[in-house]
C-alpha cells in the first residue's frame, strides 16, 4: 500500500475536484469551471503569477513559481485539463466523472489524459515546497490549455503572445507512462497532423437508382477521389507529399529499433486484426513507417440511405473525413493544398476539400543535456530500464512550444499500457501515480 501523506490526500481530493467538472472541449463544456478551479489550485500554492487568458475561446492557465536563485534555470511543464467525451457511459463500470479506486487504481474520465499528471505535478511542488521553506532551486512555469482534444487550438498564439513569460531552458510535456514491456518511457516528439472533409456534389438532389447506368452519384465519386490519394502499401500518393520529409538520423533510428515495443505479432493480436498490415516486409520497415513516415486516413464517410431497409437512390451529395499524420519537416496547410492540387489535376472537380485543423510535428534525439537531467532522475525513481524514443506515432502541440522557445522537450507521465486513455475505464495505477510525485520532486532537486 502506497503511503499517503497530508498533502498527498489534499491533491487526490482535488483531483476528485476536477474530474467531476466534464470539461469537454469537443462540446466546448465545463471549460471556464475547470480553468478557474485550476487558477484556485496555483493560488494556494502561493504562486508568483497566475494569469488566465481566454482570448482565443479555450482558457488558457498559466502559472510562474519563482526561484531564490537569481542565476536559476526554468522549468516549464504543459498540460491539459481537457479531456475526451466520455460516452458510451455504459461500458463504464463506475462513473466517469468521479475519481474511484479500485483494483489498486485510479478510475475517472481524465485520470491519465490529462487531469491526473497535473495534479501529480502538483502534489510534487507542493510537497516540495513544503520541506523547503517555500524556495525552489529552479523557476517553474506551468502552462495548462483547454483544447489538446481538438488540436490545441488557440496554443500557438498563446505562446506567441506569452512568450517573454514563459522563456525555459527545459520543458516536460504533459503525459506518458509506461509502455508494454513495464519500462518508464521517456520520448520526445510526437506526429502533427492536417485533417479536412472531402465533400462531393453531383445533383441537385437525389435521384432514382435506375439513372445509375448513365448518371455517376456522388458516393462513387468520392470514393475515387479517396481510393487516387493512397497507393496500395499505403503510401500517399499525392504528388509533392514526401519532398520535405526529414530523414530519421541515425540515433534516432537506433532508439526506435531498440526501445519501441511494437511488432507485427504485438499489433496483430491486441487489436484481432483480419486486414493485412500495410508493411510487413520486416519489422525495420514497419518502426520506420509507424514513427518516421507520413500516413492517410479515413475518419468517416457518409452518403445516401442509412436506415434500415432499403431506399434504391443515387446520392447527391457525400462527405468524407480524412487525416494525413505529419513528420518534420512537413507544414499542415502545405500539405492540404497539395491534396486540393491532386483533386483538381485528377478531374475530381465535383469533390471539395475543406480544411479543418492541423498541427505541426516534432522530434528530439533526446541527447539534449537538459534531457539527460530527467533521464538521471528517471533512474532514481523507476531504475535503470528505461525506454527513450524520439517520438510517438500520435499527435500534439510539442512543435508550438519549441518554435517559440527553442528548448528540449520531453515527456513522462503516470501512464501505462492499459491506462484506456480516451476509452471507457480510463485508469492509472496508484503507485505509478505517486511515483511521478517522487520523479517530479527529484527532477526539482536536481537543479539544487
Amino acid at each position: 500500500m502506497v503511503e499517503r501523506t497530508k498533502i498527498r490526500q489534499e491533491y487526490l481530493d482535488k483531483l476528485a475536484e476536477l474530474i467531476k467538472i466534464p470539461s469537454v472541449s469537443a462540446k466546448k463544456t465545463g471549460l471556464t469551471e475547470a480553468s478557474d478551479l485550476i487558477k484556485a489550485f496555483f493560488q494556494e500554492l502561493k504562486a508568483d503569477h497566475v494569469i488566465v487568458d481566454n482570448e482565443y475561446e479555450f482558457p488558457l492557465v498559466l502559472a510562474q513559481f519563482k526561484s531564490v536563485k537569481t542565476d536559476a534555470k526554468t522549468l516549464l511543464i504543459y498540460n491539459h485539463y481537457d479531456v475526451q467525451p466520455a460516452e458510451p457511459f455504459d461500458l463504464w463500470h463506475s462513473d466517469p466523472w468521479t475519481l474511484t479506486e479500485r483494483d489498486d487504481k485510479f478510475f475517472g474520465r481524465g485520470v491519465d489524459d490529462d487531469k491526473g499528471n497535473l495534479l501529480a505535478r502538483l502534489t510534487a511542488l507542493a510537497e516540495y515546497l513544503d520541506e523547503n521553506q517555500h524556495q525552489l532551486p529552479v523557476n517553474i512555469d506551468f502552462v495548462v490549455e483547454g483544447s489538446e482534444e481538438t488540436a490545441s487550438r488557440g496554443l500557438a498564439q498563446y505562446l506567441q503572445k506569452h512568450a517573454d513569460f514563459l522563456k525555459n531552458d527545459l520543458v516536460i510535456w504533459e503525459s506518458g507512462g509506461y509502455n508494454s514491456k513495464e519500462q518508464q518511457e521517456l520520448n520526445g516528439g510526437t506526429k502533427g497532423i492536417v485533417t479536412f472533409d472531402l465533400k462531393a456534389k453531383t445533383a441537385g438532389r437525389d435521384l432514382h437508382s435506375s439513372l445509375a447506368p448513365v448518371i455517376d452519384s456522388a458516393a462513387w465519386q468520392l470514393v475515387a477521389a479517396i481510393n487516387s490519394l493512397r497507393n496500395p502499401d499505403g503510401t500517399i500518393a499525392v504528388k509533392g507529399v514526401y519532398d520535405s520529409v526529414r530523414k530519421a538520423s541515425e540515433r534516432e533510428l537506433a532508439l526506435v529499433d531498440q526501445y519501441s515495443t511494437i511488432d507485427e505479432h504485438l499489433l496483430v493480436d491486441s487489436f484481432k486484426l483480419t486486414a493485412a498490415l500495410l508493411n510487413n516486409r520486416d519489422k525495420t520497415d514497419l518502426l520506420k513507417a509507424l514513427y518516421f513516415s507520413p500516413a492517410l486516413n479515413i475518419e468517416g464517410i457518409s452518403s445516401g440511405y442509412q436506415e434500415a431497409g432499403v431506399k434504391t437512390v443515387l446520392p447527391a451529395e457525400a462527405t468524407a473525413k480524412l487525416e494525413i499524420r505529419l513528420v518534420p519537416d512537413q507544414d499542415p496547410r502545405d500539405i492540404f493544398d497539395k491534396v486540393v492540387a491532386h483533386l483538381q489535376e485528377h478531374g475530381f472537380t465535383n469533390v471539395k476539400a475543406v480544411y479543418t485543423l492541423g498541427e505541426k510535428p516534432y522530434r528530439s534525439d533526446l541527447s539534449a543535456p537538459e534531457i539527460q537531467r530527467v533521464i538521471k532522475a528517471t533512474e532514481k525513481v523507476y531504475g535503470k530500464d528505461i525506454s527513450l524514443l524520439p517520438t510517438t506515432p500520435g499527435t500534439g502541440p510539442m512543435a508550438y512550444f519549441y518554435d517559440n522557445f527553442k528548448s528540449p522537450i520531453t515527456a513522462a507521465g503516470i501512464g501505462y499500457a492499459d491506462s484506456a486513455d480516451h476509452a471507457p475505464d480510463e485508469n492509472v495505477r496508484i503507485k505509478d501515480y505517486f511515483d511521478h510525485v517522487d520523479f517530479i520532486k527529484e527532477l526539482i532537486k536536481s537543479y539544487d
